[in-house]
């Protein structure tokens, strides 16, 4: 049953005609003694929805719990659960792709989407396969990056326009400065660096990551980063 807010926001959601809004969403993740070291590890993630003249679309779902938090971003830039047109994955990793069958029973209209590498070992939701995205390809104003790596489906997206670009975890940052995730979890680093390098070619003027906030001048403390490993 639709909530109020949702009612509301469907009479105040208007397509943006000028660069996108974005909300993020940030949900914590819990990894238990032994994946990462001997000691319990804490840590943040975050998905996106992302509104402009091409819809709504809803980058990664975090884990299983996270659609409360998503539905109070879609009212927040004055949109429902069936404004999402598009639901994109920027990997198949469960912190990213976990809260996938919880969200697409609430956005039942949207696509699903990832990397055409990953999109194989993401679980189906109501018997549809995840539809698979390759180098060049476009959701909505989104344009689509194969990034691997981390995953060898990685993508990250670019909203040209806008100078946006949705990094996933090629990197991230901690208390404003930008890191590299744990190698545990990365299948091919030197390629993730490769990647990486690409898209800090592209010169975006802002660059959001999956685990971490923004950060001032993200090429230059990225080129750092790269410089230092």
């Amino acid at each position: 049953m639709s909530s109020p807010d949702d009612a509301l926001a469907v009479l105040r959601y208007r397509p943006r005609m000028q660069g996108p809004t974005v909300e993020p969403v940030v949900t914590q993740v819990q990894v238990p003694p032994g994946m990462l070291g001997p000691d319990p590890v804490s840590f943040e993630v975050r998905c996106f929805v992302v509104a402009d003249a091409g819809g709504v679309v809803l980058v990664d779902t975090c884990t299983p719990g996270s659609t409360e938090a998503i539905g109070k971003a879609l009212v927040s830039v004055g949109a429902a659960w069936s404004d999402v047109s598009d639901i994109v994955l920027t990997h198949r990793h469960f912190d990213h792709a976990g809260g996938l069958a919880e969200t697409r029973q609430q956005a039942s209209g949207a696509t699903i989407w990832a990397g055409a590498q990953d999109a194989p070992e993401i679980p189906t939701v109501d018997g549809r396969a995840v539809r698979q995205l390759a180098e060049g390809d476009r959701v909505g104003e989104l344009r689509v990056l194969h990034t691997p790596g981390h995953t060898a489906g990685h993508i990250s997206l670019l909203h040209e326009a806008a100078s946006l670009l949705f990094i996933g975890d090629l990197v991230g940052s901690m208390d404003g400065v930008v890191v590299f995730g744990p190698s545990a979890f990365t299948a091919d680093p030197e390629l993730s660096r490769r990647s990486l390098r690409r898209m800090v070619g592209l010169a975006p003027d802002r660059i959001l990551f999956s685990h971490g906030g923004e950060v001032s001048h993200p090429g230059t403390a990225i080129v750092d980063l790269l410089s230092q490993s």
